[in-house]
Protein backbone atom coordinates (compact mmCIF):
# COMPACT_ATOMS: atom_id res chain seq x y z
CA UNK A 1 0.00 0.00 0.00
CA UNK A 2 1.17 3.39 -0.81
CA UNK A 3 2.83 4.94 2.38
CA UNK A 4 0.63 7.99 3.92
CA UNK A 5 2.10 11.49 4.12
CA UNK A 6 3.43 11.89 7.42
CA UNK A 7 5.51 14.95 9.32
CA UNK A 8 9.11 14.74 9.27
CA UNK A 9 9.62 15.14 12.72
CA UNK A 10 7.12 12.15 13.72
CA UNK A 11 8.25 9.64 15.84
CA UNK A 12 6.81 5.55 17.07
CA UNK A 13 8.02 5.22 20.48
CA UNK A 14 7.93 1.53 22.11
CA UNK A 15 8.36 -0.11 25.27
CA UNK A 16 8.87 -3.35 25.87
CA UNK A 17 7.38 -5.74 28.31
CA UNK A 18 8.23 -9.59 27.30
CA UNK A 19 5.40 -11.53 25.55
CA UNK A 20 3.21 -8.35 26.19
CA UNK A 21 4.68 -6.61 23.17
CA UNK A 22 2.35 -8.98 20.76
CA UNK A 23 0.03 -5.57 21.76
CA UNK A 24 2.10 -3.52 19.93
CA UNK A 25 3.07 -6.02 16.89
CA UNK A 26 -1.03 -6.05 16.40
CA UNK A 27 -0.44 -2.14 16.08
CA UNK A 28 2.14 -1.81 13.77
CA UNK A 29 0.47 -4.38 11.75
CA UNK A 30 -1.95 -2.00 11.26
CA UNK A 31 -0.23 0.60 10.56
CA UNK A 32 1.51 -1.01 7.99
CA UNK A 33 -2.23 -2.44 6.59
CA UNK A 34 -2.60 1.83 6.13
CA UNK A 35 0.55 2.49 4.75
CA UNK A 36 1.38 4.69 7.78
CA UNK A 37 5.56 4.39 7.60
CA UNK A 38 7.80 6.57 10.62
CA UNK A 39 10.88 8.59 9.78
CA UNK A 40 12.35 7.50 12.97
CA UNK A 41 11.64 4.27 15.50
CA UNK A 42 12.57 4.01 18.47
CA UNK A 43 12.08 1.26 21.46
CA UNK A 44 13.61 -1.03 23.81
CA UNK A 45 13.47 -4.97 24.93
CA UNK A 46 10.85 -6.69 22.88
CA UNK A 47 9.14 -3.87 21.52
CA UNK A 48 12.49 -2.65 19.39
CA UNK A 49 12.56 -6.60 18.34
CA UNK A 50 9.22 -6.33 17.03
CA UNK A 51 9.64 -3.31 15.56
CA UNK A 52 12.26 -4.69 12.98
CA UNK A 53 9.70 -6.68 10.97
CA UNK A 54 7.53 -3.50 11.32
CA UNK A 55 10.89 -1.05 9.10
CA UNK A 56 11.22 -3.91 7.03
CA UNK A 57 7.65 -4.09 5.71
CA UNK A 58 7.02 -7.45 7.17
CA UNK A 59 3.08 -7.79 7.55
CA UNK A 60 2.00 -10.09 10.27
CA UNK A 61 5.64 -11.78 10.64
CA UNK A 62 5.48 -11.20 14.24
CA UNK A 63 2.20 -12.64 14.65
CA UNK A 64 3.40 -15.87 12.78
CA UNK A 65 6.58 -16.27 15.19
CA UNK A 66 4.51 -16.30 18.21
CA UNK A 67 1.68 -18.57 16.53
CA UNK A 68 4.34 -20.78 15.54
CA UNK A 69 6.75 -20.85 18.58
CA UNK A 70 4.88 -20.05 21.93
CA UNK A 71 4.92 -23.12 24.29
CA UNK A 72 8.24 -24.26 21.92
CA UNK A 73 10.84 -25.04 24.85
CA UNK A 74 13.31 -23.64 22.47
CA UNK A 75 11.65 -20.02 22.47
CA UNK A 76 11.08 -20.09 26.07
CA UNK A 77 11.50 -22.39 29.21
CA UNK A 78 12.99 -22.26 32.69
CA UNK A 79 15.62 -25.11 30.97
CA UNK A 80 16.51 -22.65 28.91
CA UNK A 81 17.53 -20.41 31.98
CA UNK A 82 19.78 -23.32 33.33
CA UNK A 83 21.33 -24.48 30.11
CA UNK A 84 21.85 -20.86 28.56
CA UNK A 85 21.46 -18.20 31.55
CA UNK A 86 18.34 -17.05 30.32
CA UNK A 87 14.42 -18.62 30.18
CA UNK A 88 14.23 -17.11 26.25
CA UNK A 89 16.39 -18.82 24.46
CA UNK A 90 18.11 -16.11 22.71
CA UNK A 91 20.15 -18.16 20.40
CA UNK A 92 17.02 -19.51 18.70
CA UNK A 93 14.49 -16.55 18.79
CA UNK A 94 17.66 -14.26 17.21
CA UNK A 95 19.58 -17.00 14.81
CA UNK A 96 17.07 -20.14 13.88
CA UNK A 97 13.66 -18.10 13.77
CA UNK A 98 14.93 -15.88 11.37
CA UNK A 99 16.18 -18.94 9.06
CA UNK A 100 12.35 -20.59 9.33
CA UNK A 101 10.84 -17.03 8.81
CA UNK A 102 13.16 -15.08 6.87
CA UNK A 103 14.19 -11.71 7.97
CA UNK A 104 14.54 -9.09 5.77
CA UNK A 105 17.65 -7.73 5.62
CA UNK A 106 17.69 -6.09 2.51
CA UNK A 107 14.37 -4.03 3.05
CA UNK A 108 15.37 -3.18 6.52
CA UNK A 109 18.21 -1.66 5.29
CA UNK A 110 16.79 0.21 2.60
CA UNK A 111 14.33 1.44 4.99
CA UNK A 112 15.18 5.46 5.40
CA UNK A 113 13.74 5.37 8.89
CA UNK A 114 15.81 5.68 11.80
CA UNK A 115 16.12 2.68 13.89
CA UNK A 116 17.23 3.31 17.71
CA UNK A 117 17.89 0.39 20.06
CA UNK A 118 17.88 1.15 23.82
CA UNK A 119 20.46 -0.63 25.99
CA UNK A 120 21.71 -0.04 29.38
CA UNK A 121 25.12 0.07 29.94
CA UNK A 122 26.35 -1.79 32.57
CA UNK A 123 29.10 -0.06 33.87
CA UNK A 124 27.34 3.11 33.83
CA UNK A 125 23.42 1.99 34.68
CA UNK A 126 22.67 4.49 31.64
CA UNK A 127 20.85 4.18 28.53
CA UNK A 128 22.97 4.14 25.28
CA UNK A 129 21.21 3.99 22.00
CA UNK A 130 22.19 1.89 18.79
CA UNK A 131 21.74 2.74 15.25
CA UNK A 132 21.78 0.19 12.38
CA UNK A 133 25.36 1.39 11.95
CA UNK A 134 26.80 1.21 14.97
CA UNK A 135 26.81 -2.09 15.72
CA UNK A 136 25.62 -5.79 14.16
CA UNK A 137 21.72 -5.56 14.35
CA UNK A 138 21.46 -8.93 16.24
CA UNK A 139 23.79 -7.68 19.15
CA UNK A 140 22.28 -4.62 19.97
CA UNK A 141 18.98 -6.64 20.11
CA UNK A 142 20.40 -9.09 22.14
CA UNK A 143 21.81 -6.52 24.51
CA UNK A 144 18.56 -4.28 24.43
CA UNK A 145 16.23 -7.68 25.31
CA UNK A 146 18.42 -9.68 27.89
CA UNK A 147 16.34 -9.20 30.88
CA UNK A 148 18.35 -8.38 34.78
CA UNK A 149 18.22 -11.36 37.40
CA UNK A 150 17.63 -13.84 34.86
CA UNK A 151 19.21 -13.14 31.62
CA UNK A 152 22.87 -12.81 31.32
CA UNK A 153 24.64 -8.98 29.84
CA UNK A 154 25.51 -9.17 26.34
CA UNK A 155 28.31 -7.91 25.00
CA UNK A 156 28.50 -5.41 22.01
CA UNK A 157 31.85 -4.33 21.05
CA UNK A 158 33.91 -5.05 23.84
CA UNK A 159 31.00 -3.33 26.47
CA UNK A 160 28.32 -5.41 28.65
CA UNK A 161 24.70 -4.29 28.54
CA UNK A 162 21.57 -5.45 29.65
CA UNK A 163 17.53 -4.39 28.55
CA UNK A 164 16.97 -1.00 27.92
CA UNK A 165 13.63 -1.04 29.79
CA UNK A 166 16.06 -0.75 33.22
CA UNK A 167 17.53 2.90 32.38
CA UNK A 168 15.06 4.23 29.38
CA UNK A 169 11.36 2.50 30.05
CA UNK A 170 9.73 4.30 27.41
CA UNK A 171 12.23 6.29 25.70
CA UNK A 172 10.01 9.22 23.87
CA UNK A 173 12.60 11.63 25.67
CA UNK A 174 15.28 10.68 23.41
CA UNK A 175 13.47 11.08 20.58
CA UNK A 176 12.23 14.36 21.12
CA UNK A 177 16.37 14.79 21.56
CA UNK A 178 17.00 13.53 18.21
CA UNK A 179 14.56 16.44 16.21
CA UNK A 180 11.74 14.16 16.57
CA UNK A 181 9.16 15.71 18.94
CA UNK A 182 5.92 14.43 17.43
CA UNK A 183 5.69 10.87 18.88
CA UNK A 184 3.18 8.52 19.13
CA UNK A 185 4.02 6.55 22.28
CA UNK A 186 2.63 2.29 22.02
CA UNK A 187 2.59 0.94 25.51
CA UNK A 188 1.95 -2.76 27.03
CA UNK A 189 0.06 -2.03 30.05
CA UNK A 190 -3.36 -0.30 31.04
CA UNK A 191 -4.12 2.81 31.85
CA UNK A 192 -3.30 3.57 35.54
CA UNK A 193 -0.63 0.91 35.68
CA UNK A 194 2.29 1.70 37.80
CA UNK A 195 5.38 -0.22 39.09
CA UNK A 196 6.15 -0.81 42.85
CA UNK A 197 9.40 -0.84 44.24
CA UNK A 198 11.33 -4.07 45.03
CA UNK A 199 10.83 -5.89 48.42
CA UNK A 200 14.25 -5.77 50.72
CA UNK A 201 14.72 -9.84 49.58
CA UNK A 202 14.88 -8.15 46.33
CA UNK A 203 17.20 -5.24 46.85
CA UNK A 204 19.70 -7.61 48.71
CA UNK A 205 19.70 -10.00 45.36
CA UNK A 206 20.03 -7.03 43.33
CA UNK A 207 23.28 -5.64 45.11
CA UNK A 208 24.38 -9.18 45.54
CA UNK A 209 24.26 -10.38 42.15
CA UNK A 210 25.45 -7.04 40.66
CA UNK A 211 27.90 -6.00 43.50
CA UNK A 212 30.41 -5.68 40.73
CA UNK A 213 28.38 -3.01 38.68
CA UNK A 214 27.06 -0.81 41.77
CA UNK A 215 25.86 1.56 38.85
CA UNK A 216 23.62 -1.26 37.11
CA UNK A 217 22.61 -2.15 40.75
CA UNK A 218 21.09 1.64 41.49
CA UNK A 219 19.27 1.36 37.83
CA UNK A 220 17.49 -1.72 38.45
CA UNK A 221 16.64 -0.79 41.94
CA UNK A 222 15.37 2.24 41.11
CA UNK A 223 13.78 0.98 37.84
CA UNK A 224 10.14 1.36 38.80
CA UNK A 225 10.41 5.04 39.68
CA UNK A 226 12.04 5.72 36.83
CA UNK A 227 9.00 4.24 34.70
CA UNK A 228 6.42 5.88 37.13
CA UNK A 229 8.44 9.15 35.99
CA UNK A 230 8.27 8.50 32.43
CA UNK A 231 4.43 7.41 32.83
CA UNK A 232 3.84 10.95 34.58
CA UNK A 233 6.07 13.00 31.89
CA UNK A 234 4.30 11.40 29.30
CA UNK A 235 0.66 12.38 30.62
CA UNK A 236 2.16 15.96 30.59
CA UNK A 237 3.20 15.49 27.19
CA UNK A 238 0.38 14.11 26.27
CA UNK A 239 -2.01 17.00 27.53
CA UNK A 240 0.51 19.54 25.86
CA UNK A 241 -0.72 18.06 22.09
CA UNK A 242 3.17 17.18 21.80
CA UNK A 243 2.65 13.08 22.11
CA UNK A 244 -0.55 10.26 20.95
CA UNK A 245 -0.30 7.26 23.20
CA UNK A 246 -2.09 4.30 22.28
CA UNK A 247 -2.04 1.52 25.15
CA UNK A 248 -4.35 -1.98 26.00
CA UNK A 249 -7.86 -0.98 26.12
CA UNK A 250 -9.09 -4.55 27.46
CA UNK A 251 -7.56 -6.07 30.72
CA UNK A 252 -4.12 -7.64 30.59
CA UNK A 253 -4.12 -11.43 30.38
CA UNK A 254 -0.80 -11.41 29.37
CA UNK A 255 2.47 -11.49 30.96
CA UNK A 256 5.84 -11.16 30.35
CA UNK A 257 6.67 -14.87 30.28
CA UNK A 258 2.95 -15.82 28.70
CA UNK A 259 3.13 -18.97 25.99
CA UNK A 260 -0.84 -19.34 25.66
CA UNK A 261 -1.32 -18.68 22.17
CA UNK A 262 -4.88 -17.67 22.33
CA UNK A 263 -4.39 -15.21 25.12
CA UNK A 264 -1.61 -13.58 22.57
CA UNK A 265 -3.49 -13.66 19.74
CA UNK A 266 -6.27 -12.09 21.66
CA UNK A 267 -3.92 -9.11 22.60
CA UNK A 268 -2.57 -9.15 19.54
CA UNK A 269 -5.91 -8.43 17.82
CA UNK A 270 -6.47 -5.42 21.12
CA UNK A 271 -3.17 -3.59 19.72
CA UNK A 272 -4.62 -4.00 16.03
CA UNK A 273 -8.11 -2.87 16.89
CA UNK A 274 -7.27 0.13 19.36
CA UNK A 275 -5.07 1.23 16.43
CA UNK A 276 -7.81 1.13 14.34
CA UNK A 277 -10.25 3.27 16.52
CA UNK A 278 -7.28 5.80 16.83
CA UNK A 279 -6.84 6.32 12.64
CA UNK A 280 -8.62 9.29 12.61
CA UNK A 281 -6.65 11.11 15.40
CA UNK A 282 -3.29 9.56 14.21
CA UNK A 283 -3.77 11.10 10.78
CA UNK A 284 -4.66 14.63 12.16
CA UNK A 285 -1.53 14.20 14.62
CA UNK A 286 0.55 13.01 12.07
CA UNK A 287 -0.47 15.23 8.73
CA UNK A 288 2.12 17.22 7.49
Amino acid sequence: MKALPVRRDAALVLEGGGMRAQYASGVMDFFLQIGLRFPYVIGVSAGICNAASYVSGQFRRNREIFTRFAGDPRYFSWRNWARQGNPFGMEFIFREIPRQIPFDCAAFEASPARFRIGATDCRTGRAVFFDKDDAPMIDALLASSSLPMVGRMARVKGRLYLDGGIAAPIPFEQAAADGFPRRVVVLTRNQGFRKHAPRAAQRAAIRLKYRHFPELAEAILRQHATYNHALDELEAETAAGRLLVIRPSQPLAVGRYSQDRAELERLYQNGWSDAAAAAGKLRDFLSP
